[in-house]
């Protein structure tokens, strides 16, 4: 390969690279005009995340989770083992008296 060979290959890579890029940025920009942002959330319109499973040892547990605030994620490791502890605890009952 000559020397001008390797220029047109090396200013292909780059119209290449530029092309990818601009495409990038184009799906950036689409995917930024889908996107709605809430500044606060009424509560009134969140869905719960689970459906009542008929337990209500286990319902009241994962209501725990809806009292969670989000803003002070530090209290959310303590929360979730308290919870899981207690759901292993109903798991463990329900199983020894089926």
């Amino acid at each position: 390969m000559s020397e001008g060979q390797d220029l047109n290959v090396d200013a292909d890579a780059m119209e290449s690279d530029t092309a990818m890029e601009n495409a990038a940025a184009d799906d950036t920009e689409a995917e930024g005009e889908d996107v709605m942002l809430l500044q606060e959330v009424d509560n009134a319109l969140v869905l719960p995340v689970w459906e009542p499973t008929g337990e209500p040892r286990v319902d009241d547990v994962l209501d725990q989770l809806t009292e969670l605030d989000p803003d002070d994620v530090h209290q959310h490791a303590e929360v979730y083992t308290a919870i899981h502890q207690r759901l292993r605890d109903t798991l463990s009952d329900l199983h020894t008296t089926a």
